[in-house]
């Protein structure tokens, strides 16, 4: 049987340290960027993607009807679902995960609204990846040098060839993520699925990420997209 991919999009973030000092600030997942909405370019990249079967965005109801004027007016057609986020990024994607409905093999991926600037190339052939391999991450290599520290002061240098940075989007076997719920409990301390697929003993391949997909946390952040993708 063939592999669909589900996407879910977060972005029931408020993006508290992207605004602050701002008054009346939109988080950032909906600040322009080169005149559109920052998740626009999420959108458009997975709608254009022959890969993926359906879209669904957790967001905060507020912006359910401005995001399904979005998707009408972009022709954003694979968006089948618009789910209320949660008090945690944890919680907001478990409350879409739990909107699917699709066979146990198909491939469930998972994006930050705020990382605009996917390659599609990239994006492919890490979708043929996790439809061959399950559970796929991306990472990038850290270049500088990684000290652990306490009280102020260096307690150990850390190697840092077998470190990795880790992006979105995740991919993860329908039935895998399911299990790796049903383990964890009411644990929501993960930082990202793939901490809570690991947690219940499934092995995430890693594959190698792109330094300029980058994820929005600062006005800098936007800055530096700005130059990126003109």
């Amino acid at each position: 049987m063939k592999k669909e991919v589900h996407v879910i999009i977060t972005a029931a973030g408020k993006g508290e340290r992207f605004s602050k000092g701002r008054a009346n600030s939109k988080p950032k997942q909906y600040q322009l960027l080169h005149g559109k909405p920052v998740i626009l370019y999420s959108l458009l990249a997975f709608q254009k993607c022959s890969h993926v079967k359906s879209i669904t965005v957790s967001a905060a109801q507020e912006y359910f009807n401005y995001l399904h004027a979005l998707a009408v007016k972009n022709k954003i057609t694979k968006l089948t679902g618009l789910v209320e986020g949660g008090k945690s990024r944890f919680e907001s994607v478990l409350n879409a995960f739990n909107h699917l409905n699709c066979p146990v093999d198909d491939i469930v991926v998972i994006h930050d609204a705020a990382r605009p600037n996917l390659n599609r190339q990239e994006l492919n052939i890490f979708l043929e990846t996790a439809k061959k391999e399950g559970e796929v991450i991306p990472g990038v290599s850290v270049s500088e040098t990684v000290k652990k520290c306490k009280g102020g002061f260096v307690v150990e240098t850390i190697p840092r060839e077998e470190l990795r940075l880790i992006q979105t989007p995740q991919a993860f076997r329908y039935d895998v993520l399911s299990r790796s719920y049903i383990v964890a409990g009411k644990r929501a301390d993960f930082t990202d699925e793939a901490s809570l697929v690991e947690n219940a003993g499934y092995k995430v391949k890693i594959i190698e990420g792109n330094r300029f997909n980058i994820k929005i946390t600062s006005i800098e952040d936007m800055t530096l997209l700005k130059k990126l993708m003109k």
